[in-house]
């Protein structure tokens, strides 16, 4: 695929988002451009922790997990704590 169909295909992707998830892209992005400062630091950890770090990171692209808000407030409920 050219980088013109990728950038359409992305173009469409954002225009039917719902405002959640106009907000988790916002925040993946900034994290992703600005983490390219800091490939050096990749770059320096250890085998084992970047294979754990892409593991964890394709299991939230895949959809699994919680959103921590929403893991915040199960145990907040599921403990009787206050917040």
């Amino acid at each position: 695929m050219s980088t013109a169909e990728l950038k359409n295909e992305l173009h469409e992707k954002i225009d039917h988002a719902d405002d959640a998830q106009i907000k988790q892209l916002y925040g993946l992005m900034l994290n992703y451009f600005n983490g390219l400062d800091n490939m050096e630091e990749w770059d320096n950890l250890p085998q084992y922790q970047q294979e754990q770090i892409s593991v964890g990171l394709a299991q939230a692209e895949a959809g699994f997990g919680s959103p921590a808000a929403e893991v915040i407030r199960s145990t907040r409920e599921k403990y009787g704590l206050n917040g």
